[in-house]
């Protein structure tokens, strides 16, 4: 099974996937953590200015009416409190206190020395278990200090942690020595800035897979055609393309289109020369079978009149082969009908053929042509496997026809090269025996100008060659 594409465009596409994907996702795993961290910062600032403001406003008051304003300023995140005793023993994070009273929210506010007591709690699993934070927040509040102290030298890095923010207990002694206890739980920060950012990553990508598919179809679309004019030259029917696309494609396309004009040129030029040969044989034949005509009765007039016959056959073989790449004018014409009357005519000469199922099929092209085709595969098949079979099969987009025949077959190393003008399977230069070796060549000719193919294959038992000719519907 292969996991790549075959086309350049869709290869062209699936990478932009992949590095868009593979960009992406680094960007998102550098985004979420600065984000996240940005939020936790923000959501640890708010509170510790709550503290701070808190701090400000209770020491000015007087301690009868400090409790009534501390209910009012706590909430579920912020809980606040008053006492003459801290309600921290010791300074557990020494380094969180030095920041706070030095570049935290508290700068200036809480006199240094024994006046600030932190601490700073972090467990994992503690915002895994909704249903069990609050049990589990009480618990912390009374581990040991020994279990504390292993956070006391990587406060910082508790302090960014985004998972699950750290519960920060404060005592904060105020100026009549009384103390502000506080328990800060920083808010987990909320993911919806992800959607927005996940719909932005979104919209670039189609767009930008949009722009790729336009790109690469402006691009490729001079190279499709190429490639269908390609075909068509290998079919005989050569066709100037317009120089279009990027210039790297334009210079292509215009070898492509002087390669056509001079390899056509070659053709005709040998085409030419072969009809001048062929159609001049035929006057010195003409005048020499004149000659011999006029000779005695005898075994020598006779060898000569068979040579003489054998090259006006061979020059009118070799003529019919140029003519078979004449342009014939396109029709509708029934191609069942076409090749019934083939085969009718065919056997009332005395020849093997059988028609097998014909079912009925209209084709737009040029009948005259196919039925020179298929009657030089019938002859070959009668020729060398004494008889043939005739069958046509509708297929999409066209037609396939099937001779048949019950022969010694072809080898497969030489089923391509009997198709060539002059190649016989049959070694000796007989006549008789294995023709001009140009039946094929011909008939391949003809085809291929009308957009067919043709194969050579065996037969299901083994016992003959069957050649498959398949024609569009329209050629």
């Amino acid at each position: 099974m292969r996991l790549l594409p075959r086309r350049a465009a869709s290869q062209l596409v699936l990478l932009v996937i992949v590095v868009m994907l593979a960009a992406q996702g680094v960007t998102f795993w550098m985004m979420v953590g600065e984000r996240q961290g940005a939020l936790q910062t923000a959501g640890l600032n708010t509170l510790l200015t709550r503290v701070s403001n808190a701090y400000s406003l209770v020491n000015i008051m007087p301690p009868a009416e400090r409790d009534r304003a501390l209910l009012a300023l706590a909430d579920p995140l912020l809980t606040l409190s008053s006492g003459p005793a801290p309600a921290l023993p010791a300074d557990a994070s020494a380094p969180f206190s030095e920041w706070l009273l030095t570049e935290g929210p508290l700068a200036g506010l809480v006199p240094e020395g024994e006046s600030i007591r932190t601490r700073i709690l972090v467990d994992d699993d503690r915002c895994e278990r909704d249903d069990d934070r609050e049990h589990e927040h009480e618990e912390h509040h009374h581990r040991d200090e020994d279990l504390i102290d292993e956070y006391h030298e990587d406060w910082r890095k508790r302090m960014q942690k985004m998972d699950c923010p750290p519960v920060l207990d404060l005592s904060l002694r105020l100026t009549d020595g009384n103390w502000l206890n506080a328990v800060a739980s920083p808010p987990q920060p909320s993911w919806l800035w992800l959607k927005a950012a996940l719909m932005g990553a979104g919209i670039t990508a189609v767009l930008l897979i949009l722009a790729v598919l336009f790109a690469v179809r402006y691009i490729l679309a001079p190279v499709r055609r190429l490639r269908e004019a390609a075909q068509s030259f290998s079919r005989g029917n050569p066709r100037q393309l317009p120089e279009q696309g990027p210039e790297d494609i334009r210079d292509v396309i215009r070898a492509f289109n002087h390669m056509q004009v001079q390899v056509g040129r070659s053709q005709d030029e040998k085409a030419r020369l072969l009809a001048a040969l062929a159609h001049d044989l035929r006057t010195p034949v003409t005048a020499m079978r004149l000659r011999v005509e006029m000779l005695p009765e005898g075994e020598d007039r006779s060898r000569l009149l068979e040579n003489l016959a054998e090259m006006q056959s061979l020059a009118e073989d070799t003529l019919e082969f140029i003519r078979g790449s004449a342009s014939e004018s396109g029709r509708r014409y029934d191609l069942s009908a076409l090749l019934e009357s083939l085969c009718d005519d065919l056997s009332e000469i005395g020849m093997p053929v059988k028609c097998g199922e014909l079912p009925r099929c209209v084709l737009s092209g040029r009948p005259e042509a196919v039925r020179r085709a298929v009657r030089n595969l019938i002859e070959n098949a009668v020729k060398y496997g004494e008889q043939a079979e005739v069958f046509l099969k509708n297929e999409p987009g066209g037609v396939s026809i099937t001779i048949a025949d019950r022969g010694p077959g072809i080898p497969g190393e030489l089923r391509e090269k009997v198709f060539e003008p002059f190649f016989r399977v049959e070694t000796s230069r007989s006549r008789e025996s294995g023709g001009a070796g140009l039946g094929l060549a011909i008939a391949r000719t003809l085809i291929l100008g009308m957009g067919g193919s043709i194969t050579i294959g065996d037969r299901e038992d083994q016992q003959g060659a069957v050649v498959t000719v398949r024609l569009p519907s329209r050629q």
